[in-house]
């Protein structure tokens, strides 16, 4: 049987990179979304990896969730000038 190797961390962060810039697309092009909608959209099976990748885009402003019972997410004009960059 093959081995798996782990992961390397610059591999790691490059993928969360990716899942950001697929997440703040995803928001420009579609408009507000319920967060279990995004969640089941880019992860059907919840997990945890999303989360820290909507975890830092809020961290850093990127993205808002509402305080509403359907907790939607938004981008921000920071996400979308981010979006704009090419090393997000």
């Amino acid at each position: 049987m093959p081995r798996i190797e782990p992961q390397k961390p610059d591999q790691t962060f490059n993928r969360s990179r990716e899942r950001q810039r697929e997440v703040l697309a995803y928001l420009k092009e579609h408009g507000p979304q319920p967060y279990d909608v995004l969640s089941g959209h880019f992860d059907p099976n919840r997990t945890a990896d999303f989360q820290a990748v909507l975890r830092e885009l809020i961290q850093w402003k990127f993205i808002d969730k509402g305080t509403d019972s359907y907790m939607t997410v938004s981008i921000t004009a920071a996400g979308i000038a981010r979006l704009g960059l090419k090393d997000i």
